[in-house]
Formats: C-alpha cells, sequence, structure tokens
C-alpha cells in the first residue's frame, strides 16, 4: 500500500530540513556542509532526507526558491497596487528591501562574513539567477507602466532591470 503525505506535515518537515540547511550554509558554507550535518542535527535517515530532495543540489534549490518566495511576498503587492504611480512603487521597492535587510541587521552583518566566501559562491550564484528569473519581471512592470506614464523613456526596461536588481542585490 502506498505511504500516504499529509501535506501540512510534510511542508513543516520539508522546511525543518531547509532551517538546517540554511543554518549550515550561514556558518559553515554550501561547500563544507553535507547532508550527514543535516541528518545529525536533525536525528533523521538518509531515507527520510531524500524523501524530501533528491540531492544536495535539490536542496540548495529548496533554499533558493524559499528566499525568493520571501522576496516575492514583499513585492507582489507593491507591483500590483492599481493606485501606486510607478515612481512610487520603485521608491517602495527599495524601501522594502532596505527595511528587510536593515531589520536582520546583525544577522546580515554575520551572514555576509561566510556569503562572500569561495565556499558560498554556487549559492550566490544560483540565487542571483534565481532572483533575476523571479524578480526581474516584477520590476519589469514597473519599468513598463513609467514608460507608460511617461516619467521613463528607455527602450531597454530588461536592461534598466539588470541595472536595478544589481543595485538592490548589492
Amino acid at each position: 500500500m502506498p505511504r500516504v503525505v499529509k501535506e501540512s506535515e510534510y511542508a513543516v518537515k520539508r522546511n525543518e530540513i531547509l532551517d538546517v540547511a540554511q543554518k549550515l550554509v550561514y556558518t559553515t558554507g554550501y561547500e563544507q556542509m553535507s547532508i550527514q550535518d543535516i541528518l545529525d542535527e536533525l536525528k533523521i535517515s538518509k531515507g527520510a532526507f531524500y524523501h524530501y530532495f533528491d540531492s544536495k543540489q535539490a536542496l540548495l534549490d529548496g533554499l533558493v526558491d524559499r528566499m525568493l518566495d520571501e522576496a516575492e511576498l514583499v513585492m507582489r503587492p507593491i507591483v500590483d497596487a492599481q493606485n501606486l504611480p510607478a515612481l512610487e512603487k520603485l521608491r517602495r521597492y527599495f524601501d522594502a528591501s532596505g527595511r528587510w535587510k536593515t531589520s536582520r541587521k546583525a544577522f546580515m552583518l554575520d551572514l555576509l562574513r561566510v556569503w562572500y566566501t569561495d565556499s558560498n559562491a554556487i549559492v550566490r550564484i544560483k540565487q542571483e539567477a534565481a532572483a533575476f528569473r523571479r524578480i526581474a519581471p516584477l520590476l519589469a512592470e514597473i519599468i513598463r507602466q513609467g514608460i507608460a506614464e511617461g516619467v521613463f523613456t528607455t527602450g531597454y526596461p530588461e536592461q534598466i532591470v539588470s541595472v536595478l536588481l544589481g543595485l538592490s542585490q548589492g
């Protein structure tokens, strides 16, 4: 008989694994982190881990997706606000990004010490590439709205979005 999985229980356990992986990435680095480290921390079996993630790479993809889900939760209401002009949306985007970072100042400073080490290069690259795929379309909506409103003049909205994302990620 096939195993029945409750969605809510599945999500809770998957998030527990992601929480531990995130902590390990921040403290030891992605390259140094092993699946065994996660198993030891959570006291779960390899089979349990592989029920949620096919590989260490799939785990990394899950971490990046989770970070971008949080970013989209902040961005989407700004982009969708019908009553806001494009310049106000852009200002709110940068304000929200700045507030998120400053509300976690101590954490962000600790993270930066590890984030820019060679052992986390792959995490940074994947996160930046995924951000461009998921966040760029949201910013592009704001830029196109600004063009329609006559406050932005560019024939290259996607390139402008690349510059804006580079600024916000840096």
